[in-house]
């Protein structure tokens, strides 16, 4: 079997099961997340592929190496302050290693850091494209997206075969990015044990909750609108309930500030960032219609988890990637996520509609599994592998 180095993001102890239980170390670096990557690599290693991972953490000083069968792990330091730089050190880490280890064939995942080691490698590669670096400079002009756009820039204005995870992005790199190769879509997987499980049928006498998943306050993520639009929601349904998640949602973070300075907290659950397990508990058996109030998205795998448990969903009409992944309105709302009011509207909707409820939370579960199943995601994934491994023989 040949092997496939996978460089990206990742979250190390999601490969636990994979590895040699006598070679762990007594800590295990904790990685840089990546969902998406580790879903991807654990389908790949269910299907017997033999894989490298090469990473980064800011936890390791020194590289750290994990084994299992068909599995290493190879994980270098990630240093702060690194764009100041373009990630110079870590790039030669990452290079470093491809080169040692000569693995048959390479997939870098975003057009950062990784994607500029793949090239430098010279390996047959292919880079998967998660975001639309423009557009979150618009939204973000800080020095450090400045420094991620101009890498961005030279990855892509040199790239021969990039998958981009939705249309959307894949419009994005070709309008603005000066990418020229081949053209493929493969969005995002979400796993088997999601489409399995279903949210918990809710009795009447509970308030009717509308729930926001958010990696962040403000910004593209626009929290404040989902605040404002249920501020106006209960003038008509007073018990209604909001419960916010994520990263800066929490109960002395920004987005309670906020509601507080504006005084129209009353009714919101700032639960913040909690483990992902506790939040998809709280969703399927808490939750009858999820807000997604994003201004920009190049995917959205919040969507598709609440699409999974055949959650109605609420999104932005023009939000990148999101009327894609609603499948235009047939498989969530759509709106305009600037306009409180219309989202107002759009809550309002759903809470007085059963059948609306139903209809388009039957709707979302059966295109998010055709098109967001992470085997489809692997199973395309595996062609453009074959035909790398066709390239270097």
């Amino acid at each position: 079997m040949p092997t496939l180095a996978m460089l990206g993001p990742i979250e190390l102890s999601q490969y636990i099961e994979f590895l040699d239980p006598s070679r762990l170390p007594e800590k295990i670096p904790k990685g840089q997340g990546g969902s998406p990557v580790n879903l991807l690599c654990r389908e790949l290693l269910s299907r017997g592929w033999r894989l490298l991972i090469i990473t980064i953490s800011p936890d390791v000083q020194e590289e750290v190496i994990l084994e299992g069968n068909n599995l290493k792990i190879c994980v270098g330091p990630d240093r702060p302050k690194h764009a100041r730089d373009f990630f110079a050190r870590e790039r030669e880490y990452l290079l470093k290693v491809l080169t040692r280890e000569t693995p048959d064939i390479v997939h870098a995942q975003w057009t950062y850091e990784y994607a500029l080691a793949a090239q430098a490698s010279g390996l047959p590669h292919v880079i998967t494209a998660h975001d639309a670096p423009i557009n979150i400079l618009r939204l973000n002009l800080i020095p450090y997206r400045i420094a991620r756009t101009l890498m961005a820039y030279r990855v892509l204005s040199r790239a021969r075969r990039v998958a981009s995870v939705s249309p959307y992005i894949a419009q994005h790199i070709r309008r603005f990015m000066f990418y020229r190769g081949t053209d493929a879509v493969i969005p995002n997987g979400m796993p088997d044990n999601l489409f399995t499980r279903q949210a918990i049928e809710r009795s009447a006498d509970q308030p009717f909750t509308f729930a926001t998943i958010l990696s962040g306050w403000a910004g593209r993520k626009n929290g404040q609108v989902a605040i404002l639009a249920f501020a106006i929601l209960r003038r008509t349904l007073p018990d209604a309930k909001l419960i916010m998640f994520g990263y800066g949602h929490g109960s002395g973070e920004e987005a309670r500030l906020w509601a507080r300075e504006h005084d129209i907290e009353t009714g919101i659950e700032f639960v913040g960032q909690i483990p992902y397990a506790k939040v998809m508990d709280r969703l399927a058996a808490e939750v009858d219609v999820l807000v997604h109030p994003a201004l920009e998205e190049s995917f959205g795998m919040t969507l598709i988890e609440a699409m999974a448990l055949r959650l109605p969903t609420i999104g932005g009409k023009n939000s990148g990637a999101v009327p894609w992944v609603l499948d235009y309105g047939r498989a969530g709302m759509l709106v305009d996520v600037k306009n409180p009011a219309e989202v107002a509207a759009a809550m309002l909707h759903l809470a007085n509609n059963v059948e609306a409820r139903r209809e388009l939370g039957q709707q979302g579960r059966i295109f998010a599994e055709s098109n967001f199943h992470i085997r489809v995601v692997a199973d395309a994934y595996e062609k453009i592998y074959s035909e790398l491994l066709g390239e270097s023989t």
